[in-house]
């Protein structure tokens, strides 16, 4: 039979039990809450002392201070250095909030010191910036920009700048983008009418006969585009030897677009012509087609070839 001071003295020993077990689980998750209260307040000091690097606080931030911090240099347009690329603790190409990594980061930002330095510490010139939804923009894609001669910021100077850092760091010139087309970097800036940034390509061995998925050339999309601008590159890449021995198909799809131009006897109808004159002289083996009939108005005026430049 228990007795009273036994009973008390058991009742005792649960609490006792009680206490401690409930000491063990809850010290931890008070410990527990007030370190994550400590982490917020300390992330909400960090973003209102920065009000100048919001892109970096909602998706950097999370992250940890190292990388909330280097970001806040990129978004900022101050330049990093590559120890402090490489102290980074998942790398350079990992991704943060909305996928995003410091390279499209810093293009976000427009701070070509720092894509500079972080293509020098190895970043993926090559990876897409929205994985999960499927996308095929990578930063290759984004240096084939057309840029805005009024922009300061997405100017054509800067979309220069991008395609010169790119290739500075090994990016190939006749990478073929994603999406479909099959189109090279070079075809690309073309058709975005970034002249000087195709020239650049080309100069580093960018092959402006490579065709994408439709049969088309960055020549077909010059000759296309009916511009003096265009027609100018086109003369410049006759004098480089860029129309000699071009297999005849080639020849055949960009005289097709070169006619595409409706003859108006103004201006570009006679630089048009006189382009079809310079390529027929170094391909004088050329047969007579309707787009040689449309460019001319008749046969091919082979006196005139001739005597072309």
């Amino acid at each position: 039979m228990t007795t009273p001071d036994k009973r008390q003295a058991s009742i005792r020993r649960f609490y006792a039990v009680v206490f401690v077990a409930s000491a063990v689980i809850v010290t931890p998750l008070v410990w527990w809450g007030y370190g994550k209260y400590e982490t917020y307040r300390t992330e909400q000091d960090m973003i209102e002392s920065s009000p100048d690097t919001p892109l970096s606080s909602r998706l950097i931030l999370p992250y940890g201070e190292q990388p909330y911090r280097l970001a806040q240099k990129i978004e900022r347009g101050d330049a990093i250095s590559e120890a402090e690329v490489k102290a980074l603790p998942d790398g350079v190409d990992k991704r943060y909030g909305d996928e995003i990594t410091m390279l499209f980061l810093a293009l976000q930002a427009h701070n070509l010191k720092a894509i500079d330095t972080l293509l020098a510490a190895g970043a993926d010139p090559y990876i897409v910036d929205r994985p999960s939804q499927g996308s095929a923009r990578n930063f290759a894609y984004y240096v084939t920009m057309p840029g805005s001669p009024e922009d300061q910021k997405d100017g054509h100077s800067f979309m220069l700048s991008l395609i010169q850092l790119y290739l500075k760091h090994g990016g190939d010139p006749n990478h073929r983008l994603g999406g479909g087309f099959n189109d090279t970097v070079a075809e690309a800036t073309a058709s975005n009418k970034n002249y000087a940034g195709f020239i650049e390509l080309v100069r580093a061995g960018a092959d402006p006969w490579d065709e994408d998925s439709y049969g088309d050339s960055s020549m077909d999309v010059l000759a296309m585009a009916g511009t003096s601008s265009s027609l100018n590159i086109i003369n410049e890449l006759i004098n480089d030897g860029y129309f000699l021995k071009i297999p005849l198909k080639k020849l055949q799809n960009f005289m097709s677009s070169l006619a595409a131009y409706t003859q108006r006897r103004d201006r570009m109808s006679e630089e048009i012509q006189q382009i079809a004159l310079r390529v027929l002289k170094r391909n004088p083996d050329y047969p007579p087609d309707q787009n040689t009939q449309d460019i001319f108005g008749g046969p091919i005026p082979w006196k005139e070839v001739e005597n072309a430049k």
